[in-house]
């Protein structure tokens, strides 16, 4: 009879562990890489399509933090810094254009394909360089002097409380 309860206890908590799967990973993982709680976030969508002999690939997840209570904070010393955009991640959420001697040259967006973002006017960006040449890993200035990417970059939209997360490995 013991054995039967104790058999029982294990599959309910098997069980209830399987229920919160995924999605508490996720807000987990996002709020340590991010520095900022985001367990009362809602993911919307997700996916990471990392693989191959090198690991490359994108990873993208989509957050309401719509009612969060507590809303979460955006601190500097996490890497938080408020909008408006520098240039470089300009171009990375949304694509840029820049007259040089040859003319017009187009740069970005670098989100994957059928991905696009709302222009944030008011909130919040995160990015660490993830590429081994990198001196500020919070420094976005030297992303496009390399041939490949390895960068995480964040950005929370205060007026649609959502919060964008995107990693590239190139």
């Amino acid at each position: 009879m013991k054995r039967t309860l104790v058999i029982l206890a294990l599959l309910c908590a098997l069980t209830l562990t399987a229920c919160t799967g995924d999605t508490q990973g996720t807000l987990g993982e996002l709020s340590t890489a991010l520095g900022t709680d985001l367990a009362q976030g809602t993911v919307l969508e997700e996916w990471d399509d990392h693989g191959g002999f090198h690991g490359d690939g994108a990873r993208w997840v989509e957050l309401s933090l719509a009612g969060a209570d507590p809303a979460p904070v955006f601190s500097q010393e996490a890497g938080w810094h408020a909008t408006p955009l520098p240039e470089e991640l300009q171009a990375v959420w949304y694509g840029v254009t820049r007259q040089t001697d040859q003319g017009e040259v187009s740069e970005g967006p670098y989100l994957p394909e059928g991905v696009s973002v709302p222009q944030v006017e008011e909130g919040y960006w995160f990015f660490q360089d993830r590429h081994g040449e990198a001196e500020d890993p919070g420094d976005p200035s030297d992303l496009f002097s390399r041939y490949s990417y390895n960068f995480t970059a964040a950005l929370y939209d205060a007026a649609g409380e959502t919060l964008y997360y995107y990693e590239l490995d190139t």
